[in-house]
Formats: structure tokens, sequence, C-alpha cells
């Protein structure tokens, strides 16, 4: 049984990848030949596992991912998910105290700084978060490599609505109107990425997800 097969098996009720999602990330992670991966958004590890899983069954590759410390207390959480599939060692799980975004800038002061075949970016989704955190990925990612923007349509103002939790709304309150029916990811997409010279530029709208290439 492959790796990938096991995460369907073991995990399939977990958000938020789904198995159709996962098919599509393994056939563009094969056709592009890409081994090392920048995850930013992991909650309960779902999808880095079967990022760890497509790489393992490929037989290289390293997966970096980041969240807030409070995936850490989910459950299950990433560290168990991993552990249960035997596939934390293609892994490093990141828990941010508040923001991906300074745990980004960590990594781009390193020396030598990590460079990236590709980076899945599925946090924050408003404009500012977004934006600066596309600018360090943009810091992070070889010449040629690949960025998947997920929920590219994601705004404040469907997300509020779907909400049941009254303390989501929380961080959201000071938001104008403009701003939360504005679908923040889109708008770095459309008017950020190309502004960098990112070529290659589609949308799988089945999905959700935006695709774009850094210049080689």
């Amino acid at each position: 049984m492959s790796n990938f097969q096991k995460v369907i098996d073991l995990y399939e009720s977990l958000p938020h990848m789904k198995e159709r999602h996962a098919l599509i990330m393994r056939d563009f992670i094969k056709r592009n030949d890409i081994s090392d991966i920048l995850e930013i958004g992991f909650l309960q590890g779902k999808s880095s596992a079967y990022f760890a899983a497509i790489l393992e069954d490929f037989g290289r590759g390293h997966l970096t991912t980041i969240d807030k410390m409070s995936a850490r207390q989910l459950e299950p959480n990433i560290e168990h998910v991993l552990s249960s599939l035997n596939l934390a060692h293609r892994v490093t799980p990141i828990f941010a105290y508040r923001s991906h975004t300074w745990e980004l800038g960590k990594l781009v002061r390193k020396v030598p700084r990590p460079q990236f075949d590709m980076c899945y970016f599925d946090g924050g989704h408003t404009w500012d978060i977004t934006g600066f955190g596309f600018v360090l990925v943009d810091m992070l990612l070889k010449p040629g490599g690949w960025i998947v923007f997920d929920d590219i349509d994601w705004t404040i103002l469907r997300s509020l609505k779907r909400m049941n939790n009254p303390k989501g709304l929380e961080p959201y309150k000071k938001y104008s109107e403009d701003e939360k029916k504005a679908p923040g990811v889109r708008l770095v997409f459309e008017y950020l990425v190309p502004h960098f010279r990112y070529q290659n530029m589609h949308e799988n709208k089945e999905v959700g997800w935006g695709f774009a290439r850094k210049p080689l």
C-alpha cells in the first residue's frame, strides 16, 4: 500500500485537504520534479501528511510547514498524524507564537537561506497577511519555483457567515465593510504576483487554487 493511500484510509475525515485536491497536487509535484516544499497553514496536519506521503512515495524531499502554536492543542495534532503514518522524518513543523510571517522572517535571515521548489500558501487569507507573506516566500523560493495559493476567492464576509464560534469574529471586528467583502488572496494573486514578474500564472477553479512560477 502506498503512503498516499494510508493517509486516505486513516485520516479521510480530517479537515481540510480532500483526496481529489491531493491527487492534483501529487501530479503537479511529479510533473515539476518538486522536492523541497514550504507550507503555510497545516491545522491538524492532513495536507502536510499528503505532502509527506507524496514525497515518501517518490523517495525524495522534505516539507517545512508553519502554523500557530494553538494547532498543537488539536486532537489529533500534526505530530500525532505524522507519527502514526511513519512520516515524521519527512516534515519539519514550525509552531508560530503569533504569526507565520515572523517565522518566515526567521527563515529569510538564516545562513544559508533555505530555498524551496514550491510553497503551498493556505494561511491568513487577508490582503496584508497574504501580501507580506508572499514577499517573504518569494525570498525563499528557488528561481523557477512555484507558489500555490489556496482559497483564492475567500472573503472575511463569507467566512463569518459560516462561522459558529463567536470567538472567531474577534479578529475581524476592526476590518471595514469593503475589506470584509474583498478576496484578499485574489488581490495578491492578480496585483502583487505579476509585479514580481511571475510566470505561468493560472487557476484551477475546481479546487480554488492559483498557481504562479518565479522567474528563472
